[in-house]
């Protein structure tokens, strides 16, 4: 399935307390702001089936991700981990342009607005920089032809 996502962004700019929006051209917006995407984070399918027998929620969230192409894993934010009560199944090592380090791991299902989702090993640690709440590392994009159009300010995924 072919999924397009084009980049128009607003932003506010004050002076002398009148704030005038400006619309930013999409690509300088998928520039300054890399190619983002809205995902729903639940429980993994074999999780939610048994949480369903059980009569109970199964808990989801839609949030932003930034589509990551050097991230090897897919990570999110640890308040989205305790929000939703995911498992931790363990540590995995996180190697960043900083530091390395361990971090918890959990088991969730990340579901795409086209309909397709996957059952992955995310990791949890802060993401300090954008307007995201999740990266999707190649993990996720081995399974895609992702095409980066920076000239017409588009990405596209084909999945």
């Amino acid at each position: 399935m072919i999924n397009d996502f084009e980049y128009g962004v607003v932003t506010v700019t004050e002076k002398d307390g009148v704030k005038t929006p400006q619309v930013v051209p999409p690509n300088i917006g998928l520039l300054n702001f890399g190619p983002l995407i809205p995902v729903i984070i639940t429980h993994p399918q074999s999780v939610a089936a048994q949480m369903q027998k059980e009569g109970k929620k199964i808990p989801a969230k839609t949030v932003t991700a930034l589509i990551d192409t050097g991230a090897f894993g897919s990570v999110i934010i640890p308040e989205l981990a305790a929000e939703l009560g995911l498992l931790q199944t363990g540590f995995r090592k996180v190697t960043s342009v900083q530091n390395e380090e361990d971090q918890p791991a959990f088991f969730a299902r990340l579901q795409f607005q086209w309909g397709k989702g996957k059952d992955v090993s995310v990791v949890s640690c802060p993401l300090k920089t954008g307007p995201f709440q999740v990266l999707i590392g190649r993990d996720i994009m081995q399974h895609w032809n992702l095409i980066y159009n920076g000239a017409k300010g588009t990405v596209t995924v084909c999945d």
